[in-house]
């Protein structure tokens, strides 16, 4: 038999309200960008056993764009360019909220 426990929380008081400056508050938050190269599909067993020198073949053309996620939303496509022996990114395309890359 399992034992139930009665779980209290303190009353939650109403704090002093400060005015905030939304407009910088919402530009000055980090967000994660991650670009997207292509994906693999592989049995468990295939990926315990790779080594070192392995290749995994992707889905993407070497042509095809990349794609550029914030925050794992797909927002725009581009190309990889080498800026000062760093890898970057171009944008080709940014996505409308109403369209689909």
């Amino acid at each position: 038999m399992n034992n139930i426990y009665s779980v209290e929380f303190e009353q939650l008081v109403e704090g002093e309200k400060i005015p905030t400056d939304s407009a910088n508050q919402i530009f000055g938050a980090l967000m994660d960008i991650t670009i997207s190269m292509g994906s693999a599909r592989e049995k468990i067993g295939k990926i315990a056993n790779y080594k070192v020198g392995d290749i995994i073949v992707l889905d993407k053309h070497v042509e095809e764009t990349l794609d550029i996620n914030v925050n794992g939303r797909m927002i725009a496509s581009g190309e990889s360019i080498i800026i000062e022996n760093k890898l970057a990114v171009r944008l080709s395309q940014i996505k409308s909220v109403n369209q689909d890359i």
